[in-house]
């Protein structure tokens, strides 16, 4: 292609383009595919070259402004849609959706000759996938594959994505069969190894009617020894360890390099995937906390609890000598992999308490399974079931179990019928707000309205304007007059819950329950809302002016340590570490990893600690009774148990 101007009339275009959207209802621009070229010019080549440099750098601002200035000033070249290319990824991994698509739409459209055009439309799916749009990705994900066939990263890529949306459905059997089409698109050990991965967790809650299903369509040796291995899982359950045990020999003679060889190695052992190479410190307990950054106050807490744990076991058993190893869990993976490691593989901890936080918890569980190191983690469980993780037990307060105990109350206990939810807009807000609504329809309720707020607002007044117009246009006729919802759900802290309270009989919202969750027993309710929060009600399992001796012990030592109130975070870790030790001292405990955590599951089966009573539900989480307190004239009381 001859001489780029620079600024011409292609720049204008592409800037209105991009900006609106390349919509509002007008023509679309004319298709560059006809003078497409392949040519790089070297103003081009060098300017691409500095904005690679710049992203490998971490200059992500940098990179964009180069590579954005390749797609305006050297229109139709195959450096031009690889930059837009490059441009919707990294607006896409920043969660800036709408930029993305603009960049990949007009990529797709003006790019048609590109020879990654496949690739910009995988990022498309990806796009829609992150907006929910999962039907759209499903339409066209079979005919991408299939236009792909000389692509195997863009194959690769498309099954990774695919097996994600259909776990996400719960549709077992379309994800196992994407699990396929990923090992035949892989093409590296590193990649057969993730898909495995994904291939096990698609499996992970499978039990024995959809096996049976996957059984007969007659899948490849290959792809049933991940049937055999989620088979033998579940003998193995049902106290069928023979045939358990035959089942995964005959696999390991037939497929001895298969990519979870080891893990069917280690299930004929008897337990998870376990490294017996790495040293044993039996005396030594490992902690990964946040010790620095934002997260560090938290970090703190669940050590001064762990703290009373340790010092109230020493003053019980003083001829056990037991240590806490405390390493940074970080906030991002590189570090808490480095902790993991210091712990596990240079002081050989018998055991590790957290880590505290997501990414971190993320991060360590796949290496704590492998291992075969017992890690109470600070985490609630995945909803919907087990987590798949053999050494794992999340010792968390679980949102979904918290809110099911409140909504149940009301429904069985108070006959309530209509809920409303009133929540900030945050993601824990939002988290809190679906569950609510998902947990009122399980329990045959009706949700009549949700509205949000935005944080640190003072004034309401428009937000629950908004919840009672939507609430009685899903009320019947006869109720419209009064408040048409017998509960309002909040869940947030008490100190905005004081500021919600008054303004409700201000917008005509009255008679109603207000419902919370843990975070109302971290501060006193009834003195910071007064009258306004008369009947409220919260659901938590650790309250620190409970009349539970146990509690009430606690929080007194707490109090004389360190001068203020214990919250749910100190209580949580001087249980876990509690329960922990009692493991550690039951036979086998001492020296045996496996041993410690079959000795930590009995324990958790009848564990009564200062935030409750614990069990083993029937998916092998730890779960526990949560209370529900009432505030009654001033007064908060416990209502449930």
């Amino acid at each position: 292609m001859g001489n780029f101007k620079k600024g011409g009339w292609f720049s204008c275009l592409l800037v209105l383009t991009i900006l609106t959207g390349c919509g509002g209802g007008g023509n679309k621009p004319p298709n560059l595919s006809a003078s497409f070229t392949t040519e790089t010019p070297p103003d081009a080549a060098r300017l691409y070259k500095r904005a690679d440099e710049s992203y490998r750098a971490k200059d992500v601002p940098g990179a964009l402004r180069l590579w954005i200035r390749i797609t305006k000033e050297f229109p139709g070249t195959a450096v031009a849609a690889e930059s837009m290319n490059r441009v919707g990824e990294i607006y896409l991994e920043q969660g800036r959706l709408d930029r993305a698509a603009r960049y990949l739409d007009y990529l797709v459209y003006q790019y048609p000759k590109w020879d990654g055009i496949d690739t910009a439309k995988l990022n498309q799916l990806r796009l829609l996938a992150r907006e929910g749009k999962q039907k759209q990705v499903m339409s066209k994900a079979v005919k991408l594959w299939r236009k792909s066939e000389a692509e195997p990263d863009v194959r690769y890529g498309l099954a990774r994505l695919m097996i994600g949306l259909y776990n996400s459905r719960q549709d077992v059997e379309t994800a196992f069969r994407w699990c396929k089409a990923g090992f035949t698109a892989a093409k590296d050990a590193e990649q057969k190894k993730t898909v495995a991965a994904l291939t096990e967790h698609t499996l992970a809650g499978a039990g024995d009617k959809e096996l049976a299903a996957l059984y007969r369509k007659r899948p490849s040796g290959f792809m049933k020894v991940f049937l055999d291995y989620r088979r033998a899982q579940l003998e193995m359950a049902g106290g069928r360890k023979d045939d358990a045990s035959r089942l995964l020999k005959q696999d390991l003679a037939q497929y001895p390099d298969h990519p979870i060889a080891s893990d069917l190695e280690a299930a004929l052992r008897g337990a998870g995937v376990v490294d017996t190479s790495i040293p044993l410190n039996p005396g030594r307990i490992g902690v990964m906390v946040p010790l620095k950054g934002p997260n560090a106050v938290y970090g703190d807490m669940v050590i001064r609890g762990l703290n009373m744990a340790l010092s109230d076991w020493r003053a019980a058993h003083p001829e056990e000598k037991v240590t806490l190893d405390v390493k940074d869990a970080g906030l991002d993976p590189d570090t808490a992999t480095a902790s993991y490691n210091a712990l596990v593989g240079e002081d050989g901890v018998l055991a590790i308490v957290g880590p505290l936080g997501y990414q971190a918890n993320r991060t360590v569980m796949p290496l704590a399974d492998r291992q075969g190191v017992p890690l109470l983690s600070f985490t609630q469980k995945e909803a919907g079931g087990a987590t798949n993780h053999t050494f794992v037990l999340h010792a968390f307060i679980d949102s979904h179990d918290l809110v099911d105990t409140l909504v149940r109350y009301c429904r069985t206990k108070l006959r309530f019928k209509r809920f409303a939810c009133l929540y900030p807009d945050d993601r824990y807000g939002q988290k809190l707000a679906k569950i609510f609504a998902e947990t009122v329809e399980k329990n045959g309720g009706q949700m009549m309205a949700s509205a949000s707020y935005m944080e640190k607002s003072t004034d309401f007044t428009a937000p629950l304007h908004q919840l009672m117009e939507i609430a009685k246009k899903n009320a019947p006729l006869s109720d419209i007059e009064g408040t048409p919802f017998d509960a309002l759900f909040i869940p947030d802290e008490v100190s905005v819950v004081s500021l919600i309270a008054p303004q409700l009989p201000y917008n005509n919202i009255v008679g109603v329950t207000l419902l919370g969750t843990n975070l109302w027993s971290e501060n006193s309710l009834a003195r910071a809302g007064g009258v306004y929060v008369d009947r409220a009600m919260f659901a938590t399992a650790f309250y620190p002016q409970s009349d539970n001796p146990k509690v009430q012990a606690f929080e007194k030592e707490y109090q004389g340590l360190y001068s203020s109130t214990p919250s749910y975070l100190e209580a949580q870790a001087y249980d876990a570490l509690t329960m922990l030790l009692e493991a550690r001292s039951a036979e086998g405990g001492v020296s045996n990893r496996n041993k410690l955590f079959n000795n930590l599951i009995e324990r958790a089966k009848d564990f009564n600690g200062v935030t409750g009573k614990y069990t083993i539900g029937p998916g092998g989480d730890l779960e526990r009774q949560y209370s529900i307190f009432q505030v009654r004239k001033g007064t908060v009381g416990q209502v449930y148990p």
